[in-house]
């Protein structure tokens, strides 16, 4: 036998390992081979398929066939499925059927992607993995079950609770706060029981894993390959006589060091890192010969090595039957890697990207409940599975941005082209699918008057919405009608961003899932003489450029705005707003507004350096502008204000505008969300280099520095302001995915956004949201990568702000979210004749939920696969013979509970819906099944595991069904 010199070493470890540690007989290692490829980050998904991609299928798949002992998990399945329709053989496709069965060959996780946790939307993230799981299951009949969420950056509560719901028995994450880290290691806290849903709590909970220090990667054992494209090129030397005692060694200690983490004597062990196993057989055969040496061993060393898949790993952590430690719904956001490295910029990088994809999926949720209530109900002669196409198209694209380095911003400029050519392109061919159903659906002939247009809104949401929407028109004399050719409340006023047209203002209130149609036309001579009357026309007031006051004055001169539920105070003196008066408090809040600037490091030599991906200031946030113009712009329904900031007082040009309006809408329930905020607009940029632009509005609530924040606009987290060690600013910066607020024992003010930002709430009362980031350094790898996010970008944002008492915000609150993230979609044809309204038109019945629910979906998946398990398995066994017809009656239907439980008395409460009742507007229900999240199981057959906790309770499971909507829950 060969020397074990190295021994003394590792029995040194041992020793180092915690006191209560028991070193077992033998220690288990889990060797589980994987690979990780980005979608996106250096080189677009393309340039990916073609240098590696590729053949790491190719290669895996050749080497699992030949080696009955290997295994290999898959993550992602945009890249696994790009191979499999475009480039995979027939041979090749049997083969993986035929791993798939054996599970030597495990898909784990199944999304489209590993999508990021903190900026990305709770339906973005369901629409991702459904996108996967329906492949899989279509494709192999198998339901993902372990999760691999272990590069997004910071762990969100809600990702647990997602894939409990889709029948998840295990979840692995790993990049969360290294000082966290290291306190979870040293008292063997890795492993518990996640419950992150406060409301769900343990009918959701999962089982989580969180990798050690050492991560997902194990860089030393990727051993060479001449065939390595220079793209992705490994270092380490082949297995031989004379290294084998060293890679042996370094082998043993890793996994001591994994070991002496956690409670079971089960060791997982992540064999792979980014961009390998280009070349499987080569990576196998130095394994299997490091192996079988080190396991000739385990007499002496107490250590077996065995190749494994994540199942294999979970069920023997299972069949312990250990107690675990209980987590509560506490996210692990935000993610600092080290002292000096917070990882809260990602949270606005690339804004203008985070905008337009939130905008994609938006447009997609109208499209799809459109096209769904068109295809139920008589129609003309659209293609179904044409207007099918258009939608998967952008579910492609939605879902494919929500990678952990695409919506981030963390990506290249060529990457960050990718994303947004892929949207834009599915935009537009759900677009021409709505235009082409309006078409089909229009109430309206033509008759021979040009200039004209026809504005069809359609309501996306299952409740009535009462709302401003806006039309651009090139004339200021219009005469608006609806379909009925009533006239309709409408202003016009000069447009805020083209200075040759006006901005038509329609105040309407459409039923759930409906259209309103309005025909916009120039007012003739005629009309005018005549009692008829068109759009009214508001009054302007403008106000002289004040310069930036760096004292506080005692007396303003105040002018004020108004609506039914607010009052806006603006001081003439600064061009600045001052305070707000909210009806129903009968309270006047001080509120000031004003856009500031944080600066960073850029050069060599620096320590740390802001980046796509990190915040580092190097101080606190300065004012960015010198001087303020102001224009008030008032009509009947809408009064907008307009404040532009400049730089400096001598600019022509404002870096900074604020678009705020206060609407003035129905009495009653139907115009209480539109009279209940201030909708504001900000356009931002360009930027001077190196610097990070924020708003931040400061208010006299006392807060005590304590934010609340969304987790991906599912449910709050309480953000209390910490004080660190080093870079104490950039640490109190969390994700806004919808919304935040802050409050004290009376009054709240929440804000609402349209797009993902970061947010903090660095002094009392205050609360800032980062808008745009223009960065440049010149740190090694990065400029080199076109890393450094020199973005000279305008960017446009959108925030409705919501004060007022905490009994009213919490109950607008999550539907003002929702109706932000959901605005009526509007779809103007030009009309080259005249226009008349069809005599015969009906318009569809709305569907209307309780108002304490969201349609979260209501869409034709396109599935082809037999609902019933056996039977598709079958299907299967016998294999399909060309395309499967799709069938265009199966829906997908999810709802969603708004409110939290104990968030407010009434609306928080358990909800019945009757669905024969609630869809008797799309047509009969014919049968109804209840499904997990993203479909593929059968809730009545779904059994999760069930795990005991540290108070000997066992428990585990879902929401019983028939028991009412849950608070929070999606189904």
């Amino acid at each position: 036998m060969e020397s074990l010199s190295w021994l003394p070493m590792f029995m040194q470890l041992v020793l180092l390992g915690p006191q209560e540690a028991l070193v077992p007989s033998q220690i288990r290692v889990y060797v589980v081979p994987h690979h990780h490829v980005d979608m996106g980050w250096l080189h677009t998904v393309q340039e990916s398929m073609q240098a590696y991609v590729t053949d790491v299928y190719a290669s895996v798949v050749e080497d699992l066939t030949r080696n009955e002992q290997h295994r290999f998990i898959i993550v992602d399945q945009e890249f696994f499925r790009l191979w499999w329709d475009g480039i995979a053989s027939a041979k090749q496709k049997l083969q993986v059927h035929e791993l798939v069965a054996q599970r030597r060959l495990e898909f784990v996780l199944g999304g489209q992607v590993m999508h990021d946790e903190a900026v990305t939307h709770v339906d973005d993230q369901i629409l991702q993995l459904t996108e996967g799981h329906g492949f899989l299951y279509e494709t192999f009949g198998i339901r993902p079950q372990f999760s691999w969420q272990v590069d997004s950056f910071g762990a969100s509560a809600t990702t647990p609770t997602l894939f409990a719901l889709a029948g998840f028995n295990g979840h692995v994450i790993s990049r969360i706060d290294y000082d966290l880290k290291v306190a979870m290691q040293q008292k063997q806290e890795m492993q518990f029981v996640w419950r992150g849903s406060r409301s769900l709590l343990e009918q959701q909970e999962i089982f989580t894993h969180i990798l050690d220090g050492n991560g997902y990667c194990s860089e030393v054992f990727v051993f060479q390959d001449q065939r390595m494209d220079e793209m992705f090129t490994p270092s380490d030397m082949t297995v031989s006589k004379d290294n084998i005692q060293m890679y042996t060694e370094k082998l043993l200690n890793n996994a001591w060091e994994r070991f002496i983490h956690f409670q079971t004597e089960h060791v997982l062990w992540p064999w792979g890192c980014d961009s390998q196993f280009f070349n499987a057989s080569v990576q196998f055969a130095n394994m299997d010969h490091l192996m079988n040496h080190i396991n000739s061993l385990t007499p002496n060393t107490g250590v077996f090595l065995e190749y494994a898949t994540l199942s294999d790993y979970f069920q023997a952590i299972h069949s312990k039957r250990m107690s675990w430690k209980v987590r509560n719904q506490h996210d692990f956001l935000p993610y600092s890697s080290d002292v000096l490295h917070s990882w809260t910029g990602f949270y606005t990088s690339r804004s203008g990207l985070k905008g337009l994809a939130r905008r994609a999926s938006a447009l997609l949720y109208a499209g799809e409940s459109m096209f769904t209530r068109f295809l139920l109900a008589p129609h003309g002669f659209l293609d179904p599975a044409w207007a099918l196409q258009q939608l998967q198209q952008l579910r492609w694209a939605v879902s494919e941005v929500q990678d952990h380095y695409a919506i981030t911003g963390t990506h290249t400029p060529n990457v960050r082209d990718m994303y947004e050519e892929h949207l834009s392109t599915g935009m537009k061919g759900v677009l021409k699918l709505m235009a082409s159903i309006i078409q089909d659906m229009s109430p309206v002939l033509s008759g021979p008057e040009p200039g004209g247009h026809l504005a069809v809104v359609y309501n996306p949401l299952a409740w009535t919405v009462t709302t401003i929407v806006t039309l651009t028109v090139d004339f200021p004399e219009v005469n608006l009608t609806d379909e009925t050719g009533n006239p309709v409340p409408a202003q016009v006023q000069n447009s805020k961003e083209m200075p040759s047209a006006y901005d038509l203002l329609v105040l309407t209130t459409i039923p759930g899932l409906s259209y309103r149609y309005y025909v916009i036309r120039p007012m003739r001579r005629a009309q005018k003489d005549t009692q008829e009357t068109g759009a009214s026309v508001g009054s302007t007031k403008q106000f002289d450029r004040r310069p930036r006051k760096n004292h506080k004055q005692v007396a303003r001169r105040l002018v004020h705005v108004e609506n039914d539920c607010y009052t806006v105070f603006l001081d003439k003196d600064t061009n600045l707003m001052d305070s707000i008066w909210e009806r129903q408090s009968n309270q006047t809040i001080r509120v000031t507004q004003e856009f500031m600037e944080y600066y960073n490091h850029h050069g060599w030599g620096q320590e740390s350096i802001s980046d796509n991906s990190v915040f580092t200031p190097n101080g606190t946030a300065k004012p960015a502008w010198a001087a303020v113009e102001m224009e008030i712009l008032e009509g009947q329904l809408v009064t907008e204000i307009r404040q532009d900031f400049y730089r400096t007082g001598n600019d022509s040009d404002p870096t900074y505008t604020i678009y705020s309006r206060l609407a003035r809408g129905p009495p009653g329930a139907d115009g209480e969300l539109l009279c209940h905020r201030l909708e504001q607009e900000y356009r931002v940029g360009p930027l001077e280099l190196n610097c990070e632009a924020i708003l931040r509005t400061s208010t006299n609530l006392n807060t005590g520095r304590v934010l609340y924040s969304d987790n991906n606009g599912y449910q709050m987290q309480r953000r209390a302001y910490k004080e660190y060690e080093a870079n104490t600013i950039a640490r109190n910066y969390y994700p806004m995915t919808q919304s935040a607020f802050i409050q004290d024992r009376q009054s709240r003010l929440v804000l609402l956004s349209e797009q993902a930002h970061g947010v903090s709430s660095q002094g009392s009362g205050q609360m800032e949201v980062m808008l745009h980031r223009r960065l440049w350094n010149n740190k090694q790898g990065t400029s080199s990568d076109d890393l450094t996010l020199n973005d000279t970008s305008v960017v446009h944002s959108v925030l409705w702000l919501l004060l007022g008492p905490r009994t009213l915000t919490r109950d607008l609150g999550p539907r003002s979210g929702v109706a932000l993230q959901h605005r009526p979609v509007v779809l103007i044809p030009d009309l080259s004749e005249t226009t008349q309204v069809r005599p015969d038109f009906q318009q569809q019945e709305a569907v209307t939920l309780p108002p304490s629910l969201h349609l979260q979906i209501l869409s034709i998946p396109g599935w082809t696969y037999n609902l019933n398990h056996t039977k598709h398995l079958q299907n299967l066994q016998k294999g399909h013979q060309g395309q499967v017809k799709v069938d265009f009656r199966r829906v997908l239907l999810r709802l969603r509970h708004l409110y939290e439980k104990g968030q407010h008395p009434v609306r928080s409460q358990p909800v019945t819906v009757n669905l024969q009742s609630v869809l008797r507007g799309l047509g009969s229900v014919v049968s109804v099944e209840e499904r997990s999240l993203t479909g593929t199981w059968d809730v009545s057959t779904l059994h999760r595991w069930s795990w005991k906790i540290r108070d000997g309770h066992q428990l585990g499971g879902l929401c019983a069904p028939g028991s009412g909507l849950c608070p929070g829950f999606p189904a």
